[in-house]
């Protein structure tokens, strides 16, 4: 009897929505050379879970401002450091050098712009092609010493240049004042369609909101909310992932100490209320912050500390919890890993950059937990490159949807594309998961059958791996979500197969790295296979043990840095595959 084995090879992050993959690739690197890979380009791809991590070279460079845009399947679109824009194709975008850089020049333009959220990216809203580019420049002479002097937009259109893209209008100022230097924060308005904006005013309590709409942007004006500081330092700001709370948090000087201003968010209407001023001092000249995917746990990174706090509590300041110290870690000579910016990622987990150029990030591996359930990670996820000391993407929560029962929850919301399958014998069951008032569905099941039903049987006549799209619309729009799936038609007789496996270390430092697994396999002799980008094979040793736990060693030596795809196979067929990386 012949069996039919479906594997799944994208797999979707623990905390996504199923679309609105725009954060899903993360860019670092700096001092880009095709002869060094100590540092050059580290990307963390999210579109598998664990993220694939690999090095990849590139001109541009990143010192501190840095964001990206991926469509709504997880494919790289564009993305800049503050100083140009690339396409995916990693040349400039047409009519995206010369952003607006302000009057800063203690860094070569070509790093990079040293600012950190001096960069944020949003999609416009019912325009599913074009993009606003938010950017700072970074400003600096006489009082304040350093600023930015206005926030500007540019507007990219990724039907352009044969589908990479083309900047159409480029450093339109939407804010003309004296500003904190960066900290360009977004959430979605209540409605679900629309994008808050906010960039704090120098030095003050007070707040300009700009409003992303199908139109374009809209000034909604400046708020004040009395929380001044003595003068600005080094931090970050963020939106709760639900949108309903602000936190700005920057260091100011050792002897005043951070400020940490948190202020409830109303999505509807723009206005901050009932402000918290929470000021510690611990000798922190750097600061981030960031907030846990159930929008409860506030996390600061205080340079040498990560504290907690609880934003369900009635007296926030009180829940404070230091839930890691920095260890020690030292990289010779003098490069210490401890905490600095933080983001929120696709896969549910908070990642933070070191203080200085470093090849790893820390990781809340559990930030909706409390207290040491939380589970910081030092220096735990290891880069293929070196990274900037200041550099981690600016990304807000893209998955936010209306806020139900909201006086501004009046738009009926495009539709989100989502779907799951499961095998029924030699068949395909598909079934709809999407939602937001879908009125028509298109499935392409990739080998040039389509269909248009909510959930279709499916059976595939040919081994391969299919790229399968569930296309839905309704009167507000589209939206769709492509997976791909590796079909085995003709499978081994009786075959059994249940595979859970991992390469670690990865990316692998060394001459070893070791194959795990949990298995269950009644296969003729199974080989571990690893190939190049290009496909030719370089290594193929036996499976060592068919059945329980398998511990193997690759031994990796002899292979040049890059990106390799290893495979388990049993007479040509494929039964698992993942990647490695070799620094």
């Amino acid at each position: 009897m012949k069996k039919v084995v479906f594997l799944l090879l994208t797999t979707i992050g623990a905390c996504t929505s199923f679309a609105q993959k725009h954060d899903y690739v993360w860019l670092f690197g700096y001092s880009s050379s095709p002869n060094i890979t100590t540092t050059g380009g580290s990307v963390i791809d999210f579109s598998t879970n664990p993220p694939d991590i690999y090095y990849e070279y590139r001109d541009m460079n990143f010192l501190a401002s840095g964001a990206s845009m991926c469509d709504t399947a997880g494919n790289l679109l564009f993305y800049t450091n503050g100083i140009y824009i690339a396409n995916n194709i990693h040349e400039p975008m047409l009519n995206g050098e010369a952003l607006a850089l302000g009057t800063f020049q203690g860094i070569p333009p070509e790093e990079g712009l040293q600012l950190p959220q001096g960069v944020l990216i949003l999609p416009l809203p019912e325009s599913p092609n074009i993009y606003y580019l938010f950017h700072a420049p970074l400003d600096i002479g006489g009082y304040p010493t350093q600023y930015s002097s206005k926030t500007y937009y540019s507007v990219i259109d990724m039907t352009l240049d044969s589908g990479r893209g083309a900047v159409i209008e480029k450093n339109i100022v939407a804010i003309d004042d004296i500003l904190h230097p960066g900290y360009i924060t977004a959430t979605r308005h209540a409605n679900g369609r629309d994008w808050w904006v906010v960039v704090r005013r120098y030095n003050t309590g007070e707040y300009y909101r700009l409003l992303l709409h199908p139109g374009g942007v809209k000034n909604a004006g400046i708020q004040n909310i009395g929380l001044g500081l003595p003068h600005p330092g080094v931090g970050q700001a963020v939106f709760s992932p639900d949108g309903s709370k602000y936190a700005n948090y920057q260091t100011v000087t050792i002897e005043e100490g951070s400020f940490l201003d948190i202020y409830d968010f109303d999505r509807c209407t723009g206005e901050f209320s009932e402000p918290v001023r929470i000021n510690h001092i611990d000798s922190a000249w750097l600061a981030g912050v960031a907030i846990s995917p159930n929008s409860r746990f506030l996390y600061t990174s205080s340079y040498l500390k990560i504290y907690q706090y609880d934003l369900w509590a009635e007296d926030i300041e009180a829940t404070k919890n230091t839930v890691a110290i920095y260890d020690g870690f030292t990289i010779p000579p003098v490069f210490a890993s401890r905490f600095f910016l933080a983001q929120l990622a696709p896969d549910g987990k908070i990642y933070i950059c070191a203080t200085n150029s470093l090849p790893f990030l820390h990781v809340i591996n559990n930030p909706d937990l409390p207290g040491e359930l939380c589970d910081v990670c030092q220096h735990c996820l290891l880069l293929p490159a070196y990274n900037s000391s200041s550099t981690m993407p600016n990304f807000p929560n893209y998955r936010l949807h209306h806020l139900e029962g909201s006086p501004c929850d009046t738009l009926r919301q495009p539709p989100t594309a989502a779907w799951s399958y499961e095998a029924q014998g030699p068949e395909l069951a598909f079934q709809d998961a999407s939602f937001h008032d879908i009125r028509a569905w298109h499935w392409n099941f990739g080998d040039g059958v389509m269909d248009t039903v909510p959930h279709p049987v499916h059976s595939y006549t040919a081994n391969g791996v299919y790229n399968v799209c569930l296309a839905v619309n309704n009167p507000r729009g589209a939206d769709t979500l492509c997976r791909e799936i590796q079909v085995i038609v003709n499978g081994v007789d009786e075959a059994e197969i249940s595979i859970s496996a991992n390469i670690s270390p990865n990316p692998v430092t060394g001459a070893v790295a070791l194959l795990k697994l949990e298995t269950l396999i009644t296969l003729e002799n199974p080989q571990v296979i690893i190939r190049d980008a290009l496909g030719r094979e370089m290594l193929r040793e036996p499976l060592r043990g068919v059945t329980g736990k398998v511990q193997q060693e690759l031994k990796v030596g002899h292979l040049a840095a890059g990106q390799y795809f290893c495979t388990i196979e049993s007479e040509g067929i494929v039964i698992w595959q993942g990647k490695i990386a070799k620094l």
